[in-house]
């Protein structure tokens, strides 16, 4: 069979060759079933490449293409998955993607509050509980299922933060003054960093994607500024939420007032690390050492065929942007895009070894974007190099809190030791509040107790709570 015929196995509109072609040229149309089919035919992973889709998607601005769009009546399957809902039962994303267009269609049939608020609710429950490539694919969820979701919304963030501030991403992608509103009244209401930084960047996505300005912030501009400033100059906060506001700042193109700037001026290096500004020649280095060990790796791989070249052409300039891209987000979508490869595993293994011995520890900022890569690879061979580098002396402790979000994806059996070893040795609170929602995603009741006992007030709340509500 040719490839065509294979994937039209698992469409119900087949495919003609000339329309492959198109599609893998880049000139065709991708669908949420589209990529299904061709993750069947390719063998990868469930959903890798409706990830893909979808994320790459919102951010061109573009409505994901499906069928489940033109879904008005709730079938035998929709009723299944309401009645399950019902019992108790979570769902998966690929479930409740179904159930958000049939909400979002047919609001007839939750006109009842207590339908509709149970159904929010219950959505957001499961949403508090992905990470990462489900996280993503929930936010897609909570997109189509529009701005109903943002009370309650609302309520998860105030109440959990650290497991709902990614969620604010999804009101970004929301049309309308009222999302837009939302965030902004959100920020100012109180500035928890993790949360802000997901403000920030949606509150910009948001602004853009309607054609508005950032004239369009006021009357919250001065606070916007106000914080941006502040959270630049305090170290100790997550460094996200000040890759955020520096972001913000340029793009509003606030002026600084003579004081502002002088308070700035002492933080240069960190300015610099924030926005990855490595030398020229040391980059080339990296990124050199980088090629000359994934090379290496592919030649052992045995996805090598006989015949096949062992350089992959361009890849510099992947890993290019996943590590020095000036952009969070842009970091983030180069690495997520490349996951599904069936490459991207050597191409990991890689870059963390180029991260353990070569990246100094006073390049945090490089140390920060290259476990923030690997952990978006989601591969577990990719953890490895990210273990070394959290037992090696840290000079940052913004590592050591990427080195804890990355580990809440591998195990309690595995990485107790370290994550007790960091916890001990974190010097922040963002740090310890994010060691805490490893412990808690792992079962590590142990080292949430011990952060829950502990003096940093804030952290330890929040360890009470992960004890409380598993």
């Amino acid at each position: 069979m040719s490839f065509t015929e294979v994937l039209n196995t698992y469409l119900t509109e087949p495919l003609k060759p000339a329309t492959v072609n198109r599609l893998e040229s880049g000139e065709g149309e991708f669908s949420i079933e589209r990529c299904q089919a061709y993750e069947k035919a390719l063998g990868t992973e469930p959903l890798d490449l409706v990830d893909c889709y979808l994320y790459a998607s919102r951010l061109e601005n573009k409505t994901p293409r499906t069928a489940l769009a033109k879904l008005r009546e709730a079938s035998g399957e929709e009723m299944e998955l309401l009645w399950r809902l019902a019992q108790g039962e979570h769902l998966g994303v690929e479930q409740w993607l179904r159930l958000a267009y049939l909400y979002r269609n047919r609001t007839d049939l939750f006109t009842s509050s207590r339908m509709r608020d149970g159904f929010l609710n219950r959505l957001l429950d499961d949403a508090g509980n992905c990470y990462e490539k489900e996280e993503r694919l929930v936010r897609e969820v909570l997109i189509i299922a529009g701005a109903d979701v943002v009370p309650v919304l609302n309520e998860k963030i105030r109440s959990d933060p650290l497991r709902y501030f990614n969620m604010c991403e999804a009101v970004g992608f929301m049309s309308g003054m009222r999302s837009l509103e939302f965030l902004m009244r959100l920020f100012a209401a109180g500035q928890d960093g993790a949360v802000a930084a997901s403000i920030l960047e949606a509150v910009r996505r948001n602004l853009r994607n309607q054609g508005m300005t950032s004239e369009s912030l006021e009357p919250y501009a001065g606070i916007f500024k106000e914080y941006a400033v502040v959270t630049l100059a305090r170290t100790e906060e997550f460094f996200t939420a000040r890759e955020e506001s520096l972001a913000f700042l340029r793009w509003a193109r606030m002026e600084l007032a003579v004081r502002e700037r002088k308070r700035l001026s002492h933080i240069h290096e960190e300015l610099l690390q924030l926005r990855l500004r490595v030398g020229e020649r040391r980059r080339k280095e990296i990124l050199k050492e980088i090629a000359l060990q994934f090379s290496s790796n592919i030649e052992r791989s045995p996805l090598l065929q006989a015949g096949m070249p062992s350089r992959v052409p361009g890849i510099q300039l992947f890993i290019e942007d996943a590590l020095f891209e000036e952009d969070r987000v842009g970091r983030l979508a180069a690495a997520v895009l490349m996951r599904p490869w069936q490459l991207s595993a050597a191409l990991g293994t890689s870059v963390g070894a180029a991260l353990t011995t070569m990246v100094d520890s006073k390049e945090f900022g490089v140390q920060r974007a290259g476990v923030r890569f690997l952990t978006k690879l989601m591969h577990p061979e990719c953890l490895d190099p990210v273990r070394t580098l959290g037992w090696s002396s840290v000079q940052d402790d913004s590592v050591r809190l990427t080195v804890g979000w990355a580990l809440g994806t591998g195990s309690a059996e595995q990485d107790f030791d370290l994550l007790t070893h960091l916890n001990r040795n974190a010097t922040t609170t963002a740090t310890r509040r994010v060691l805490a929602l490893a412990a808690a995603r792992l079962g590590a009741r142990p080292i949430l107790e011990d952060i829950a006992s502990g003096r940093d007030a804030a952290a330890a709340a929040e360890a009470r709570q992960f004890l409380a509500h598993p």
